[in-house]
């Protein structure tokens, strides 16, 4: 019976009719980070932060924890530690495939994705497949490979981050700059000096929904810690 290669969205078509569908997909998110989080004592000096806000995504999945590199039909397989995996079923049987191509033939430029299988279940890939035109080509893969979750996370370009940076006290006056920056912190696009009068301790000042409790301030520093707002 003559075989139909398809590709579909739950299906991967990698070279000729050898085919595997996918399973569980890597994962990328867009976050909102904080620094430090929220009821966390803290202590700054002057000129220092004491709040950070910032964008970033967060990638899961399964990773690689240490590289290798295998021989396999005719070229080899290459991956490194961090290389990102997804669940597929490869020949009916579960099996994890690289994101990005790590097999390369001998041949120039003939570079493929690869799968590998864990058949004892026990953290180790033992087994490499690569799709060849009619079938998979697989090799043992000894000892096993250490893979499990990951999560890698980059900031986002051009994103806007924000600090709180303490300036001092003095007078019964709290000194506060706020800045924002596009993407790095090399240059800030928007500031603004922020001042609090405060004539007791532990006092609470609250700024853009951030409620931060102060708890003493002075030429030693700021000790206190954000308590709402995120």
């Amino acid at each position: 019976m003559k075989k139909l290669c398809r590709v579909a969205i739950a299906a991967l078509v990698l070279s000729g009719c050898a085919t595997m569908e996918v399973r569980e997909t890597t994962r990328t998110m867009e976050r909102i980070g904080h620094d430090p989080q929220l009821n966390v004592v803290s202590k700054v000096t002057a000129g220092e932060a004491l709040l950070s806000t910032f964008q970033y995504t967060s990638k899961t999945g399964y990773q690689i924890y240490d590289g290798r590199a295998v021989s396999i039909g005719g070229g080899r397989v290459a991956v490194i530690e961090g290389d990102f995996l997804y669940r597929a079923d490869v020949e009916g049987k579960p099996a994890y495939c690289t994101e990005r191509q790590v097999f390369n033939m001998l041949l120039p430029g003939m570079t493929k994705n690869a799968c590998f299988a864990d058949r004892n279940n026990d953290g180790l890939l033992d087994q490499v497949m690569i799709a060849g035109d009619l079938a998979w080509w697989h090799e043992d893969v000894s000892p096993g490979i250490k893979f499990g979750p990951g999560v890698e996370t980059a900031p986002i370009d051009r994103s806007i981050n924000s600090q709180l940076l303490y300036q001092g006290y003095s007078n019964k006056t709290l000194r506060i700059a706020y800045r924002e920056y596009a993407g790095s912190l090399a240059r800030p696009s928007f500031s603004q000096d922020l001042s609090f009068e405060i004539t007791n301790f532990p006092a609470e000042i609250t700024f853009r929904k951030i409620k931060i409790q102060v708890r003493s301030a002075g030429n030693q520093g700021l000790e206190y810690q954000i308590i709402g707002g995120y």
